[in-house]
């Protein structure tokens, strides 16, 4: 389908054109082929459609919008194989996650593997990592403005996939034709299905022994949407989302004879997720463009951990403990946009938003037939609210400077504080000689609220709280220069400087978690601040059938609390300083592609004892060959020292992800795509984390020493999937 306009577009492309003057053709399909871009007109900005990241290899074929980020220059990964977006030196909780303006929170599925995106709704992805629009705020590091595709007013059109761990469903039809539509996004693991017969055969070898091992995972991800006009044109658009995982796992024992008689039991059962609800109306006025978006989302999770003990059936004790933090919000937002002279235009807004934080401060209950129950529950919300203005100019002088400059003003709202925070943004671009330009850009940025993780990968049962109602807000300035060249044979440059200062940082202090103590959360936190700063280096280019991305990212990354490591600067768990990826695909006939990504990273920082020192009055051999002896000789393995935080760097990370697909046609209406996966290619195990231990070597006069071991979780993994349009 072929679409022309007789509306006039804005200068900076941002403008919804109104459907009453769109007017539509059928025509037989056509293949357009092009390279993404990365000279956007604000620095530390780029746009990736959902086509291009259907098309990334990725494991267990499920394409991913957050792995797609992380082939970009300055965003790391974490965690190898997770769907971690550290970006700039910056925190996972440091992004804010937009779907067609609905704010999202937990994004994440089975402790970070997956996103809870369906990348089939999607039409495309703004990613800022610098230089924010004024429109945006409230976290430090990205911002990830995910847009789906509008709902087809004229005929019905579909995707169905099938792959090895999960089934997607992408539906579109139109309601009242050329007036309204509604579209439906459907995703669902079989995963539980698959374990459930092998997980069968387990308990049934192991049933005459009195155990029984229990596991159980899921996820579900829906999403509807429903588009309309009204009589002048004007949009509206009805978004409702909602995704869930369950996750359990323990044993149990019981009498072989009666397996209904429990009398051990140790089970983890978590839950988490968001549902969410977002109303848009875009209204156009003589003034300018007016768009009106109330939305309501909560992100939720639970974590109870029951475990009961009656070996000597004399009733036992059962204890429960639970903790489930939740995040609710309910706001609204008023935006204007409108021309002022030629090459001049202005964008102001208004946004109200209430939040509900349950901090998921443990729950534990104790139940003993000789003592009755006794619970101890130490519930803690705290509600906020956060009022805020934004405005923002847009120029362009005769195509040679180019720039915006804005202002957020936040005002924050508490039971015991108050803030008030200026937000000022500016982005300026000059176009040079020969297809150049180069760009500056600065952003303040505020967020009121932090996750605190003490893992390296993600938690559901990793609490929300609202930092700015005990102490300063989390504030970052970020300065940024870049330069950008365009070649021939469609061929981009692009390199970028950029710096990063964070204030009010928060971790949790020494020998401290949400579960340690029955201590309110704030007495747990120590607040500190960060730096970051590197290079970005992109290329992207395209010859004949082949098609390339090249990012390399340099980078240092640096944290500081009074409260941890003595109060001196070290590095941050995270601190990659050299990365690498590079995608190539290559189009090998008009049914057959072939794409390939390489990706190398600095190894992650881990906190790792290479020492032990000797308690009083005990011998201690020269470290680090021997470990501790007593003065009889007997094994003492002393205390464990730490020459500070995240003191040890894991060797480096490397992997080759391949991907080739197929494509054909049923008939007019159906066509097909078969996709063949190899994750981790070559098999490099990337370790993951290091375990220290003892061996003992007696037998040949060495006596005891440490090892140091890698800990590595994904080997090689091959995968399949079919895809069918319609």
């Amino acid at each position: 389908m072929i679409s022309y306009s007789l509306y006039p577009q804005s200068a900076d492309n941002k403008k919804v054109l109104s459907d009453s003057l769109i007017q539509s053709r059928e025509l037989d399909e056509v293949i357009v082929k092009g390279v993404r871009v990365i000279g956007k007109d604000r620095i530390g900005a780029m746009s990736i459609s959902g086509i291009e990241i259907n098309k990334q290899p990725v494991l267990f074929g499920e394409h991913d919008v957050i792995k797609a980020l992380q082939t970009t220059a300055g965003v790391v990964s974490g965690t190898e194989g997770f769907a971690g977006l550290y970006v700039r030196g910056g925190e996972t909780d440091q992004n804010l996650y937009l779907l067609d303006g609905l704010p999202l929170l937990n994004v994440y599925h089975f402790g970070g593997l997956f996103s809870t995106f369906s990348t089939y709704s999607i039409d495309n992805v703004d990613f800022y990592k610098g230089a924010f629009p004024s429109l945006f705020g409230e976290r430090v590091s990205s911002i990830v403005n995910i847009g789906l595709k509008r709902p087809d007013y004229n005929k019905t059109t579909g995707i169905f996939s099938i792959g090895l761990i999960s089934g997607q469903l992408y539906f579109s039809t139109p309601i009242k034709k050329g007036k309204s539509a509604l579209s439906i996004a459907l995703r669902r693991t079989w995963f539980d299905v698959l374990s459930a017969p092998v997980l069968a055969i387990i308990n049934s070898s192991k049933k005459s022994e009195g155990k029984k091992s229990i596991f159980q995972y899921n996820f579900t991800d829906m999403l509807i949407k429903f588009s309309a006009m009204d009589r002048r044109g004007n949009d509206m658009s009805l978004l409702l989302f909602y995704g869930k995982d369950n996750f359990k796992l323990g044993d149990e024992r019981f009498d072989p004879d009666n397996s209904k008689l429990v009398y051990q039991k140790d089970i983890n059962k978590m839950s988490w997720g968001n549902w969410g609800a977002a109303f848009t109306y875009r209204l156009s006025t003589p003034i300018g463009d007016i768009k009106i978006q109330p939305f309501v989302s909560k992100a939720f999770s639970t974590d109870s951990q029951e475990n009961m003990d009656d070996s000597d059936h004399t009733g036992g004790l059962t204890a429960l403990t639970k903790i489930n933090p939740s995040v609710l919000q309910i706001g609204m937002r008023e935006m204007l946009s409108f021309p002022i002279i030629n090459g001049l235009e202005g964008e102001v807004g208004l946004q109200q938003i209430w939040y509900d934080y349950n901090l998921g401060n443990p729950s534990v209950s104790y139940s003993e037939d000789s003592l009755g129950t006794t619970t101890y529950s130490f519930p803690n919300h705290s509600k906020n609210v956060l009022l805020l203005g934004f405005g923002e100019f847009y120029w362009n002088i005769a195509n040679c400077v180019q720039g915006a400059v804005g202002l957020r003003v936040n005002h924050y709202i508490s039971r015991y504080i108050k803030h008030w925070n200026l937000d000022p943004r500016l982005n300026i671009k000059i176009n040079l000689p020969y297809k150049s330009s180069l760009s500056i850009g600065y952003s303040r940025m505020t967020q009121y609220a932090q996750q605190v993780s003490s893992n390296y990968m993600y938690l559901p049962s990793d609490a929300w709280f609202p930092t700015a109602s005990y102490n300063k807000p989390l504030l970052c300035d970020i300065y940024s220069i870049g330069y950008f060249k365009r070649f021939k044979h469609a061929f981009n440059i692009k390199a970028e400087l950029w710096w990063k200062n964070m204030r009010n940082l928060t971790e949790y202090k020494t020998n401290t978690r949400i579960t340690t103590t029955m201590l309110p959360w704030y007495e747990k936190m120590t607040f500190g601040k960060g730096c970051a700063y590197g290079l970005d280096l992109e290329m992207v280019g395209s010859f004949k059938s082949l098609h390339w991305n090249v990012a390399y990212g340099l980078m240092w990354n640096w944290r500081q609390f009074n409260d941890i490591n003595s109060g001196k600067r070290y590095p941050a768990k995270f601190d990659n300083r050299n990365k690498f990826d590079i995608t190539i695909g290559w189009n090998i006939n008009d049914k057959i592609e072939l794409t390939g990504q390489w990706e190398y990273m600095t190894g992650n920082r881990a906190t790792l004892s290479l020492y032990n020192v000797a308690p009083p009055d005990v011998a201690f051999p020269d470290a680090p060959f021997v470990s501790p002896l007593d003065p009889d000789g007997g094994r003492q393995d002393g205390i464990d020292y730490y020459e500070g935080r995240n003191n040890v760097q894991l060797p480096a990370f490397h992997r080759l992800n391949l991907n080739l697909s197929f494509k054909g046609r049923i008939n007019n209406r159906l066509t097909y795509q078969w996709d063949f996966g190899l994750y981790n290619a070559y098999c490099r195990m990337n370790p993951f984390t290091v375990i220290k231990s003892y061996v003992n070597t007696e037998w040949d006069n060495n006596g005891e020493y440490r090892k140091f071991k890698t800990l590595s979780l994904i080997p090689i993994l091959p995968s399949v999937s079919y895809t069918l349009n319609f």
